[in-house]
């Protein structure tokens, strides 16, 4: 049964797995760099940095705190979700109060879909109230369809730019 759970150190072999395939894909043209959702196990202690992330006073300027759970299925971890408590003028644009990312070798088997189910729900016992944004390029067909069956409604899609590439974002909503 899928659901989210703080990190844990039994699932960091196959975080580190999906770190690394995501790199792969991001190479082959899968993926753009400015989407990849895990970070490099072997330069951060991610169980620690998931812990500060709810922690103002441990993030950098212009972070908001987060709660970022591990995305699991029994003894698989299938990728990670962050759900964060405000949004800056940065995040209205590209990032959202919603990210997730799920592990290549669990792509296209529906686990985006529940995963963003139960990160909308855990929006709600966190506090976020009435709706939340959610942001994915507009060519990322996958993830879009996952955000309109949560019931994602499309305000608009802007152009962004990351490390000198220029991308457009569609932006949704989401009742809560």
């Amino acid at each position: 049964m899928i659901k989210l759970i703080d990190g844990e150190e039994r699932y960091l072999d196959e975080y580190k797995e999906a770190y690394n395939l995501s790199v792969e894909k991001i190479k082959e043209g899968l993926i753009k760099k400015h989407d990849l959702m895990f970070l490099n196990p072997d330069e951060i202690d991610i169980i620690q940095k998931m812990k500060d992330s709810r922690d103002r006073t441990k993030l950098k300027p212009n972070y908001v705190p987060s709660y970022d759970y591990f995305i699991v299925d029994g003894d698989k971890f299938i990728g990670r979700i962050s759900i964060r408590t405000e949004l800056t003028p940065k995040l209205l644009q590209f990032g959202g109060n919603i990210g997730y990312g799920i592990h290549p070798k669990y792509w296209k088997q529906g686990y985006g879909t529940m995963a963003l189910k139960l990160g909308l729900e855990k929006a709600k016992e966190i506090g976020l109230k009435d709706k939340v944004l959610i942001t994915c390029d507009d060519d990322n067909i996958g993830s879009y369809k996952i955000i309109e069956k949560n019931g994602g409604i499309l305000e608009n899609k802007i152009e962004n730019t990351d490390d000198d590439e220029v991308f457009l974002t569609r932006r949704y909503w989401v009742k809560l």
